[in-house]
């Protein structure tokens, strides 16, 4: 059982107790035994010796011939191993084994940079990384010229000069990364970034979805070396204080129903007490009750209809020829849907197939198979169930029917069906998440994280998401209705979290007052914990996949569209389960990260909610000369704002002084 612990030393504590074959019983025994009387620097190599020995004996046949529990004991060894690196403390108590997750003596940032060291190192150790690293340092000849990659990092003696003779320091422009090859040195942009990125300190993994890369260059100095780099990937699809704020979720709906109120403090004399004050905290109405009633029958007027909009039209996205359900769908009755649901529990037991679509798949019969029969079913039951509950609501108007579907569970269930509607659509299209983001050195000194965290909004990377996606078929939901969708492709929100608990320095203040007459800014708007797999290394990964396989009678892991959470985490959660090991533990982070949001738009929010259909970005999106006036807008501003200001604040001449090109190359890591 997991216990969180509120101990100064212990964050949380965890017993270990995985499925162990018959046969493994004793050495596993054994290896704890070891591990109880070793010193803790010893620990790896004695959990390293003992997947050696197993493999070791086992080296004359092939793996897919090794029996189920030599594969799990192999899975449950290379787990331990992964959490010895990510920090976990190890309590053995005879045969049992508890592990916990410490504070220890080290800031926050370190112990995640210490917990992220063993994948990222692991990674540098495999030969076609190894290649690729010293094919990119190897100098070679390029249009007369010897070049290597060095010529991509930002010179310091060039930056010094140019400071030094108060003269413009850098010009940044922004690049998408493509697979043509750079002008200057012949490189692959996608190579590159991809160089760049492995300087991070998080282990670069390849993100399934839709993805654009970027690079931010200095066109002052020769090669047009890079500043920084950034990515945008996936949103994600659940979480809770993005979704709370933009409205996507029934306590939002109920806050917008209440009379908003003041509150403040003030100091209060204590009687007796010789003029000692307490504070008192002051709760007051800011709106009368005409004002309140006024504005929540106005809200309720338009969201109620919204989430009923909201249902007709994810209903409307599914197929259902083949559901004999045309009757239902106006007047749903309770006992159509429970046949629906009864359905899609039949279909979940049969076998599904996992293979991928066709490169030019018939959509109606993929809508037919096994896999999105069951889906449309469950999908359309949940649907029409809250339809139903709309439908039978009792009151006058919007804002009495609106009342009394959050006044019962069913009702706020309802609610929150219609929200998740509209949702799932908008996260899948109009929304995007900043999964890199950073300068590469020596431009970190010229805050050139600032600029990579701006030029990531900027209008330039809005109009490359639409025009990259606007005729992208959306594999997922051409299978739900039968026949091709292709999704709105406008952007208009990002988000993306800290690594730290103590927020991002790059993200902070900034505000920029944009030439349209909003404002770009980074907004805080909560604390997230949450669950990734980062942290667990290839090898494990492929000994779950083994397991599963195995278990799930040769079928590998589906990689369906449509099938929910990314793989490789289903994958790892399955595989801890499979082991006796409780996924959430050892899959959550255990560091609060914030989360910060930007709207794109004057109107984020209102489009959003489907409360409209157009964006104002304040620019024309067809317009590339509008475009890259108000992008080069950004880059002045940040220059401005905040490197002309750092040049008189900091001696960033002596910070480049101590900075060696050879440092920040990747051969050394080897």
């Amino acid at each position: 059982m997991m216990q969180v612990n509120d101990s100064d030393d212990t964050l949380v504590s965890e017993e270990f107790s995985p499925y162990i074959g018959d046969g493994y019983k004793a050495a596993y025994a054994e290896l704890l035994t070891r591990i109880s009387n070793a010193l803790a620097i010893n620990r790896d190599e004695l959990i390293q010796n003992e997947i050696d020995r197993v493999r070791e004996a086992h080296q004359e046949t092939n793996t897919a011939d090794w029996d189920t529990d030599t594969l799990k004991y192999l899975a449950v060894l290379h787990v331990l191993m992964d959490l010895s690196k990510q920090g976990w403390l190890f309590q053995v108590n005879g045969v049992s084994l508890v592990l916990q997750m410490d504070n220890g003596e080290t800031d926050d940032k370190s112990r995640i940079r210490y917990r992220l060291s063993a994948e990222r190192n692991a990674q540098f150790k495999v030969k076609s990384v190894q290649g690729f690293i010293r094919s990119l340092e190897k100098v070679r000849n390029y249009k007369g010229k010897s070049i290597s990659i060095k010529d991509l990092i930002g010179d310091p003696e060039i930056l010094k000069e140019k400071i030094l003779d108060r003269k413009q320091v850098c010009d940044p422009y922004i690049q998408l990364v493509t697979n043509e090859r750079d002008e200057f040195t012949g490189y692959k942009l996608s190579d590159v970034w991809r160089y760049f990125r492995y300087t991070w300190s998080i282990p670069y993994k390849t993100m399934p979805g839709r993805n654009l890369f970027y690079l931010v260059r200095d066109r002052l100095q020769p090669a047009h070396p890079v500043i920084g780099i950034f990515a945008l990937g996936n949103s994600v699809l659940n979480l809770a204080v993005r979704d709370d704020d933009i409205g996507w979720t029934v306590d939002s709906i109920k806050r917008q129903l209440m009379q908003k109120r003041d509150t403040s403090y003030c100091d209060q004399i204590v009687k007796r007490t010789e003029g000692r004050t307490v504070k008192v905290k002051i709760d007051k109405a800011a709106e009368s009750e005409k004002e309140h009633n006024e504005r929540a029958r106005s809200f309720a007027d338009r969201i109620y209809p919204l989430l009923l909009n909201n249902l007709d039209k994810a209903i409307d996205d599914i197929y259902i020829k083949d559901l004999n359900c045309e009757q239902e769908i106006e007047h749903p009755d309770a006992e159509f849907i429970a046949e629906l649901t009864a359905l899609a529990e039949d279909l979940s037991r049969k076998a599904l197939n996992n293979k991928n679509g066709r490169h030019n798949p018939d959509w109606e019969r993929e809508a037919k198979t096994t896999l999105f029969k069951r889906k449309r079913a469950a999908e359309l039951a949940k649907l029409l169930s809250a339809k139903r509950v709309f439908q039978e609501a009792c009151g006058e108007g919007s804002l009495e029917r609106l009342m009394a579907l959050l006044s019962t569970e069913e009702g706020r269930r309802a609610v929150n069906t219609a929200l998740i509607a509209n949702r799932k659509y908008k996260i899948g299209s109009n929304m995007m998440e900043i999964i890199v983001c950073g300068a590469i050195p020596p431009y970190n000194e010229l805050l050139g994280g600032k600029l990579i965290s701006i030029l990531a909004c900027s209008p330039v990377v809005i109009r490359d998401c639409t025009k990259k996606y606007e005729r992208q078929v959306s594999e997922i939901a051409s299978r739900m209705k039968g026949e091709e969708v292709i999704r709105d492709s406008r952007l208009a929100f990002l988000g993306t979290t800290s690594l730290y608990s103590a927020g991002s320095s790059q993200y902070n203040r900034i505000k920029v007052p944009l030439l349209s007459g909003g404002t770009l800014e980074y907004r805080k708007m909560g604390i997230t914990e949450g669950y990734g797999t980062v942290y667990f290394s290839s090898e494990t990964t492929l000994l779950f996949s083994a397991v599963l396989e195995r278990m799930d009678g040769g079928k590998k892991i589906n990689h369906v569209f449509g099938e929910g959470t990314s793989p490789r985490f289903r994958l790892i959660s399955r595989g801890l389960r499979s082991i006796g090991i409780k996924a959430e533990a050892f899959l959550r982070h255990y560091s609060p990260r914030i989360v910060y949001s930007i709207d794109l738009a004057k109107n984020t929010k209102e489009f959003l909610m489907g409360l409209t259909e157009e964006l104002d970005y304040g620019f024309d999106l067809n317009d590339d000369e509008q475009i890259a006036r108000h992008t080069q807008y950004l880059i002045d501003f940040w220059y401005h704002r905040w490197l002309e200001k750092r040049l008189t604040t900091v001696d960033i001449v002596g910070r480049l002084e101590h900075f060696r090109v050879e440092d920040l190359l990747l051969s050394s890591l080897l």
